[in-house]
């Protein structure tokens, strides 16, 4: 097992703060007894598990984590939400780096990007059928589907937001990164 470094630490707090800056970039999306949001949040995510591989996954718990907890419509479940993020950079990081490949292959970054996107909206919708059902006391059925598809559908286009956007930024700031030796184990 490999220790973790001082500037793994610093890097995991930096992108932890980027979360949480991104995450509150949002459009609210009312609900009759919620809300959906899209936001940036997921973007950043992605991201960091590019930059610092599966570690990346507890700069998005988090970032996102700390995001909720300082949101009193979010605050109760901020543990939930540092749980479901973490996948977003723990496999978007270990799919961009299995067998050291360091996130220099574009296809292996959105195949990570995808995973840990799909996976987090996986894990979401089922929080949300937990919450519909015992928090909000919906019925299956109609009542449920008016609750569930705006989640489902605005948690997929933040998915597909992050994918988007995460993939070819990490290819700009890749280079000039890769170029001062910043990607450089220390």
């Amino acid at each position: 097992m490999k220790k973790v470094t001082i500037r793994q630490i610093i890097l995991v707090g930096l992108m932890s703060a980027l979360v949480l800056i991104f995450s509150g970039f949002r459009i609210k999306i009312p609900l009759p007894v919620d809300h959906a949001a899209i936001q940036f949040g997921n973007i950043m995510c992605v991201l960091s598990g590019f930059l610092l591989g599966p570690l990346g996954g507890l700069a998005a718990a988090i970032g996102s984590f700390l995001y909720d907890l300082f949101d009193p419509t979010y605050a109760s479940q901020a543990w939930i939400t540092f749980l479901t993020k973490f996948f977003i950079g723990f496999l978007a990081g270990l799919i961009s780096h299995w067998k050291g490949r360091s996130a220099r292959l574009r296809s292996w970054n959105l195949v990570g990007a995808v995973a840990g996107s799909l996976v987090y909206v996986l894990l979401y919708l089922g929080k949300s059928l937990i919450m519909g059902q015992y928090v909000f006391s919906l019925a299956a059925g109609s009542p449920m589907m008016l609750y569930i598809i705006p989640k489902a559908a605005t948690s997929c286009v933040n998915a597909v937001i992050a994918i988007v956007v995460a993939v070819p930024l990490w290819e700009l700031i890749y280079i000039p990164l890769n170029k001062t030796g910043f990607l450089k184990p220390a």
